[in-house]
């Protein structure tokens, strides 16, 4: 009961806290809050589980290697905002204009799958509270919900939208913070060991870089930064890809760290959507719900983001006099047909592909802007040597990168 009262108490005055009209209020906070809102939204209920089945003692490292990666793609995210837009915009002909071009195709298909991700786990979380197991029934509902977002997105669009990922983010972060100080008590009052627990079977050293690699997508979002240009200045652009990433690292490494001790002492038996759940759920009973309340803050506007997103970038792309809500029913209709095909570990993993394609793609434009430049130094040739070793592990994740088995 001490420890389900420290998270509540946190939660609550951390919330407070970030509904201060001064922080709410913030330029720069919200144009931090859409990356930050997709970043923890992708993956946060997912990864712990997911980590600790595959690595075991190891998943702290293995989320240290993986924001570590995804730190660097934002750096090239965060010089793209600040060379490339430029560049493109004055040279619309130019070939790293049409590469620009075939990356946001990449990234619309990404955002497709990324939905179907969203609702899924939305689903799971909710299905698994009120104890429905059949698997046709939860799909069916799951279409339901994508088919009432496509209504969403089709009757207002992105109006409205920044307002529901702040209310959304702000009580996610809170319900993280809260969910923090009670697994930090936890770990305290329990005097459990640290680092000694292992994976649910065995892997080989190349399987589970394998894994790891395909939960990219759980680091995703701070490149929603490059297309705030209409609202945000380069300057604020660039710091919301940091800050965001900052926020996010922090609290992941944080959340695998210290559910080290818990999946010790309830180690995991099944890998699946809500394995987070049950297993916070043994240490400190009212984490599911508030973990509950997350998925549902969180998942609803990442997906309504996410079709929003995909639907304007595929309009753009596309070219043909329609009505943008005809591209926000593909995205939809992409995002069921995945629903209905593949499982959220495989779908985590297609939505990982599709994000290092375009994080390639624009890591290819960084490294071609870099040759570009008239001065070439010894810091120059460090970062265009950075560029390849980040397009070489791309192209691994791309060509080789393996869902984790959902069992």
């Amino acid at each position: 009961m001490l420890l389900s009262t420290i998270a509540v108490v946190i939660t609550v005055v951390v919330g407070l806290i970030l509904f201060n009209h001064k922080i709410r209020l913030s330029s720069q906070w919200r144009a931090t809050v859409t990356p930050l809102a997709s970043i923890i939204g992708s993956g946060f209920l997912i990864v712990a589980p997911l980590l600790h089945s595959i690595m075991g003692k190891w998943a702290l490292l293995g989320m240290i290697v993986l924001s570590l990666f995804a730190y660097s793609i934002g750096g090239v995210i965060r010089f793209n905002i600040k060379y490339a837009e430029k560049y493109i915009a004055s040279n619309e002909e130019s070939k790293i204009a049409k590469l620009e071009v075939i990356g946001q195709w990449f990234l619309g298909g990404a955002y497709a799958i990324s939905v179907a991700f969203y609702i899924s786990l939305f689903s799971a979380f909710i299905f698994d509270r009120i104890g429905v197991t059949d698997l046709t029934i939860i799909k069916l509902i799951t279409t339901l919900i994508l088919l009432v977002i496509m209504i969403i997105a089709w009757r207002r669009g992105a109006k409205g939208l920044e307002v529901i990922e702040l209310y959304a983010v702000t009580i996610k972060l809170a319900i993280i913070v809260g969910v923090l100080a009670a697994l930090l008590s936890y770990d305290i009052s329990t005097g459990t060991e640290w680092f000694q627990h292992n994976p649910i079977s065995s892997l080989g050293l190349i399987e589970t870089l394998s894994i790891l690699g395909g939960m990219l997508m759980v680091t995703q979002g701070f490149e929603t930064t490059r297309f705030m240009g209409g609202q945000y200045s380069v300057t604020q652009r660039i710091k919301a890809v940091k800050y965001s990433q900052n926020i996010a690292t922090l609290l992941y490494v944080l959340f695998i760290g210290l559910t080290c001790p818990i999946f010790l002492t309830f180690p995991i038996v099944e890998l699946n959507e809500t394995t987070i759940s049950h297993t916070l759920g043994q240490a400190v009973w009212i984490l599911p719900f508030l973990l509950l309340i997350a998925a549902t803050a969180s998942q609803l506007s990442a997906a309504l983001a996410d079709t929003i997103g995909g639907g304007g970038l595929l309009k753009e792309l596309i070219k043909f006099s329609l009505s943008t809500n005809i591209y926000y029913m593909l995205v939809i209709l992409l995002a069921i047909a995945l629903v209905w095909s593949a499982d959220v570990f495989q779908i985590i993993n297609l939505a990982s592909k599709g994000f290092a394609l375009y994080y390639l793609v624009q890591t290819i434009i960084a490294s071609l802007l870099l040759l570009k430049q008239p001065q070439k130094n010894l810091g120059l040739w460090l970062k265009f040597l950075g560029t390849i070793f980040i397009i070489i592990l791309l192209i691994l994740i791309i060509g080789w990168s393996i869902p984790a088995p959902h069992s």
